[in-house]
Formats: structure tokens, C-alpha cells, sequence
């Protein structure tokens, strides 16, 4: 028989006050003699009935009173959302938090952007990243929502973002521009070896199948400095999608900052990347210099790992 309170005073004061034979109790609520002693001896010894447990999980979590204002803050300083929010204060503040309490408080502030065509990933996908940091980027031009023409230059290993540019016009010798400064201010122990890119005209002579066209600026300029040139497959911007995910970071964020340095430094150095040690909100730059070669790893060749990351 299932107990609820009222049988549980009831069983409690006909062994206690009433002094009835505890196995006869238990006939009459139909459960075990020892239930009935566990039930009796409580109240016995302290004159309080217990008091039975409530299945399942608390309706409320003990949190902060001030859990707002850090939900807020993060928010403000890290233009993050619900699930960063909630993993940062989890991690940083070792705060219980669920994602949904952090959804609800951004909600209830009008911090929400619902997307109703979101669909969630039908089955694990498969990326590929480089084992050491520098020595392979991902380089590509972005229309922004200001007219501007972007150009980044992202480490494939750890997604720092090296450098970038906005201008009015996109180009060849803008692009060997940025990644000849790079190339030459970043600090590894060994050089860029792989640039991964679209069939961009900035970046190909789409009017010719082999390769190098040493008379394109670009290619010429990666041909004389020994560095390999990955092409992503046409019509599949999936190749090249680390930079294509940066930027989306970029139209979300940039419009928070007064400078493009200002954004850069937000993030490469601030804002933890959930592709990277997530657990210990590691950042790009962080990442960067965990993943530099040593002499003795061979940093000079193009290794890559596999990952596989569930839906």
C-alpha cells in the first residue's frame, strides 16, 4: 500500500500513543512490520511525525539572489547566450544552473531572438582540425552588413583570428597584404605551411584549371613562399566553414565595439570558444599557445585530428 501523510500520523500514533502491537499495525496499512517501526521511532523519540519525501526534483533551485544581475552582466560584457551564460557561471562561479533558467532570465529581459526554422542536428558530423597552432589558416572575404568588405585570417587548430581588415574593396594583393603581416608578426617557431581558401578570383585565376597560376598575385605570392594551397570544393562552403562561423560571431558582436582591434582582442582573449577546452572556458589565444609546436613534436607538418561532435 502507498502511504501519503495522513496514514503516516495515523500509524505513527497507534504504536506510539496508543501502544498497538506494531505488526498488527502494519496488517491494517498492508506493508512491512519494519516500516512500520522506521515510521514509529522518529516521533517516538523526538514527539514530531516524519515527514514523507516528495519523489522527483526540487521545484526550485537553490540560487543566488543576485543570479540575475551575473545572467545580465555576461550578457552584456560577452554578448553571449543562454548556453555560454549558463556554462561560464557553472564553471567559473560552480553554480547548479540549468541553460533553461539562463534562457528564461534573458527572456524575461528581452534578450531572446527566437529562430522558429532552427532545426536540431539529425546525427554527428565530422571536422577535421590541425594537431599544432600556426601553421595552417583559413583565409576568406566576407560582405558585412555596413557595405564593407572583410578579410580574416583564423588559425585552423585553436581559431585565433590573427589579423583582419575591413575595406571598401575586396582584392588580391589585399589578401597577400594581411597574410605576408601575419606571416611575419605572429609569434610560432615555425611558418604558415597550408592556407585554406574558396576559388575566390581574390585567390584564383578562375579562368584557369592548373595550378599555381604563377602570374595571379595571390597564388604567385604562395607559390614563392613554399606554402600550400588548399582549395575548398565549389558550392560547398562547409569546407571552409570555421571562418564562416567566425564571422557570424563577427555581424553579431562587431557593432559592440568602437575598433576592429577592440573586437579582436573580445575575441581571441575574452570569449571562451565551445570548439576548444570548453570545460575550462578556454579562449583562442589560450588555445594558441597550448597548441604551439615544439621541435620535437615536428610542428612542421600538416597533422590533423579527427573529431567527431554530437548533435
Amino acid at each position: 500500500m502507498k502511504l501519503d501523510q495522513d496514514d503516516v500520523t495515523r500509524i505513527c500514533k497507534r504504536v506510539v500513543e496508543h501502544d498497538m502491537d506494531t505488526g498488527l499495525v502494519a496488517e491494517q496499512f498492508e506493508i512491512s512490520r519494519r516500516r512500520v517501526q522506521q515510521l514509529a521511532k522518529p516521533y517516538r523519540e523526538s514527539g514530531e511525525i516524519p515527514q514523507l519525501e516528495i519523489p522527483g526534483r526540487k521545484p526550485y533551485a537553490d540560487h543566488p539572489d543576485n543570479l540575475k544581475d551575473r545572467v545580465l552582466d555576461l550578457r552584456q560584457r560577452r554578448g553571449a547566450g543562454a548556453v555560454v551564460i549558463a556554462h561560464v557561471l557553472r564553471v567559473r562561479d560552480g553554480l547548479s544552473l540549468a541553460n533553461n533558467r539562463v534562457h528564461e532570465i534573458l527572456q524575461e529581459h528581452d534578450h531572446v531572438s527566437e529562430n522558429p526554422t532552427k532545426q536540431g542536428r539529425k546525427r554527428p558530423w565530422v571536422r577535421f582540425k590541425r594537431e599544432y597552432s600556426g601553421v595552417s589558416v583559413h583565409l576568406d572575404w566576407y560582405h558585412n552588413d555596413r557595405g564593407q568588405q572583410v578579410l580574416a585570417v583564423e588559425d585552423d587548430a585553436s581559431r585565433r583570428v590573427f589579423d583582419m581588415i575591413e575595406t571598401d574593396t575586396s582584392s588580391a594583393s589585399r589578401a597577400v597584404e594581411l597574410l605576408d603581416s601575419v606571416g611575419e608578426e605572429f609569434d610560432s617557431p615555425v611558418p604558415i605551411l597550408e592556407v585554406i581558401t574558396d576559388h575566390g578570383s581574390e585567390f584564383v585565376n578562375p579562368r584557369r584549371e592548373d595550378r599555381p597560376d604563377c602570374d595571379h598575385e595571390f597564388e604567385g605570392y604562395l607559390f614563392d613562399n613554399d606554402i600550400e594551397h588548399t582549395l575548398c570544393k565549389v558550392g560547398r562552403p562547409q569546407s571552409n566553414g570555421k571562418i564562416e562561423r567566425f564571422f557570424q560571431t563577427y555581424e553579431k558582436h562587431r557593432w559592440r565595439f568602437g575598433t576592429l582591434d577592440e573586437f579582436l582582442t573580445f575575441y581571441n582573449e575574452e570569449r571562451p570558444h565551445m570548439s576548444l577546452d570548453w570545460e575550462n572556458l578556454e579562449t583562442p589565444a589560450e588555445a594558441f599557445e597550448r597548441l604551439v609546436p615544439s621541435p620535437a613534436a615536428g610542428g612542421g607538418d600538416l597533422l590533423a585530428t579527427e573529431v567527431t561532435v554530437d548533435g
